[in-house]
């Protein structure tokens, strides 16, 4: 869920949050209604203050996994395609290989 649904279910939250995650209660308001974005550094301790309620991907929807890589390895399901070992992916075409093939005599 998001912060602002999250601090609107139970009167006090927003205050209860920035204590246990040492910020300022208008900081926590002012994110919680995207006036200002919620520091980076923030992320995790709001995930774990909130029991998981309000998660990093939700709060940083765009780069998490950028931020936080292991959450995507962690996030993984079983069925996701995982490449093996000492080959991230395919390789890029080589353009001498491409020339070779698009000048060689047809068959």
């Amino acid at each position: 869920m998001d912060l602002k649904t999250y601090l609107s279910q139970e009167r006090g939250r927003a205050a209860a949050l920035a204590k246990a995650i040492g910020a300022h209660s208008p900081d926590v308001s002012r994110w919680a209604d995207g006036t200002r974005p919620v520091p980076v550094h923030f992320g995790a301790p709001i995930e774990k203050a909130t029991d998981g309620a309000v998660t990093r991907q939700e709060l940083f929807p765009i780069d998490w996994a950028t931020i936080w890589p292991e959450l995507a390895h962690e996030n993984r399901r079983a069925t996701d395609p995982v490449a093996g070992p000492g080959r991230a992916g395919r390789s890029p075409p080589n353009a001498e290989k491409l020339l070779s093939f698009a000048l060689a005599p047809p068959e």
